[in-house]
């Protein structure tokens, strides 16, 4: 199910809006309280971190500044958990079980024997849990999805000069699981066959990643991820897809844009995008959808599933990876 333009999620007063909280205030975290306060159907209660510098951004906001889950107040229904990989499982269990909604960024755990639990959790609390894989709400994605399903071959770049977080685990967990996501959902079927190649730069295991794999459908994919010292030119987040007939399709989700050639001799020409409202965003319609999902209380287009899949093959790859290099 593609995501609604925020136009169609955003724009309708909500009555009652959700109580929402941000649990993790860096950077990302602090994106994420901006766009709740945006949102007509979030009315954000807290900020939570125990980082004292916290309490400048809330008082900002005029919202709370809380140091731990524990004392987020009765009245909060849905949270955004932004923090390092390593506490995803942890605080999205304890929220779970409290039963809140939860927007879990991804990757969805550090494990893939977490992500299972969670899953697991997710289904019998009943409560709404939909993983941050962002890319998945980047227009260019969503008006390319029914044509990325008929490719034969595609090839994903994504690269950044900028080095990783701290809290990096490796540039395939960390960068490449959003092309890994997103081929998942449009191909729609397994991966019957993996070769991957990479190396470190020093930063985190893996900083450069080249990954070879065969869908079910046939369709051959090439992914290469790289950061920081491993990157020597400007940063790219692109895809190109070969369908039959000579057609591609080039997609730049920096730029939100698509371009389509009928057959090699054809001029290129823009793919129309999504509705988009003004100041809309990947992160935006994230958000909006993940409210309207918690609202309506259905399934949330990016599930628990979902984020155990995308973790299962990166670290697929990770893993050949990793014992190529042993």
């Amino acid at each position: 199910m593609n995501a609604k333009p925020l136009a169609t999620i955003c724009n309708k007063t909500a009555p009652f809006p959700i109580a929402t909280a941000v649990i993790g205030v860096g950077y990302f975290g602090s994106l994420h309280a901006q766009k709740y306060m945006q949102l007509e159907d979030s009315r954000l209660i807290a900020l939570v971190d125990p980082d004292p510098m916290t309490l400048t951004l809330s008082e900002q906001m005029g919202v709370s500044w809380l140091r731990h889950i524990d004392d987020l107040p009765s009245e909060v229904r849905a949270v955004s958990v932004v923090t390092p990989v390593q506490s995803h499982f942890a605080l999205t269990k304890a929220l779970l079980e409290r039963g809140l909604d939860v927007l879990l960024e991804k990757p969805i755990t550090s494990t893939l024997e977490e992500a299972e639990s969670l899953c697991s959790l997710a289904e019998s609390s009943g409560c709404v849990l939909q993983i941050g894989h962002i890319e998945r709400f980047n227009p260019a994605f969503i008006a390319s999805t029914a044509a990325l399903a008929q490719a034969r071959r595609i090839q994903a770049v994504r690269l950044g000069k900028r080095a990783p977080r701290v809290d990096a685990v490796d540039v395939v967990t960390d960068l490449m699981i959003h092309d890994l996501d997103m081929l998942l959902a449009a191909l729609g079927c397994a991966v019957v066959k993996v070769t991957a190649t990479g190396h470190s730069c020093g930063h985190t295991l893996i900083d450069h990643a080249h990954a070879e794999l065969v869908f079910a459908n046939g369709c051959h994919v090439q992914f290469t991820a790289a950061w920081g010292a491993a990157v020597q030119k400007s940063s790219a987040r692109r895809l190109v897809a070969e369908l039959g007939g000579g057609e591609t399709w080039s997609l730049d989700f920096h730029e939100r844009t698509v371009l389509r050639k009928a057959n090699p001799t054809a001029a290129a020409v823009a793919v129309r995008m999504p509705i988009r409202a003004p100041h809309e965003d990947e992160l935006c319609i994230q958000l909006a959808s993940f409210l309207s999902a918690s609202r309506q209380r259905s399934t949330p287009q990016l599930t628990a599933l979902d984020g155990y899949a995308a973790l299962e093959l990166a670290y697929r790859i990770r893993n050949q990876i990793l014992r190529c290099d042993a």
